[in-house]
């Protein structure tokens, strides 16, 4: 009998194997490639989400509340529904509320209000700055940032930014 039908029959059943092990390797490599490139295709430049912060009636009228900024806080590939993403402090104004952020521009310690002083105070570095943000001393490199504040019903909502630290202009951290 002849050897080259054997010989036919298992190059085939080798070209088989080899081209199962190809289309396992191709669906393992599936996943893979999708976990790694997950935190990339879930980065969109869609619009700050605006954060419910407090009630209206939370805020005083003789000085800025700090209130914290709630919201799902999502790390390379983990997600936490409920973190604090920040501080923010409101102030009433005629026409609604003020928003600042608490980070310091300077090097990002939390800024906190000093009452006796009428004035924002960072502890780490000594930078001051006015009741409206305007920085009156210190190393920061410019004001506090303001940020977009609106009352809806009862609630107050910030439309919370994070900025880069250390820049005289205010840059957006992605």
């Amino acid at each position: 009998m002849g050897g080259g039908d054997a010989t036919g029959r298992r190059s085939i059943l080798a070209g088989l194997v080899a081209l199962g092990g190809a289309a396992v390797l191709a669906l393992l490599g599936v996943p893979a490639i999708a976990y790694v490139a997950d935190p990339l295709l879930r980065r969109t430049a869609s619009a700050k989400p605006w954060r419910q912060v407090c009630r209206v009636s939370q805020l005083r009228d003789d000085a800025p509340v700090g209130v914290p900024v709630m919201g799902e806080k999502v790390d390379a590939w983990t997600r936490s529904p409920l973190e604090r993403l920040g501080t923010v402090w409101l102030q009433k104004t005629g026409r609604g509320v003020n928003a600042l952020s608490a980070e310091c521009p300077h090097l990002g310690c939390t800024i906190r209000f000093d009452a006796a002083h009428d004035k924002f105070k960072c502890p780490c570095h000594a930078s001051a700055f006015d009741r409206s943000g305007r920085a009156l001393g210190g190393p920061a490199p410019r004001a506090m940032d303001a940020l977009e504040a609106r009352v809806r019903g009862d609630f107050v909502e910030v439309r919370f930014v994070r900025f880069r630290t250390r820049k005289r202009e205010r840059q957006e951290l992605g």
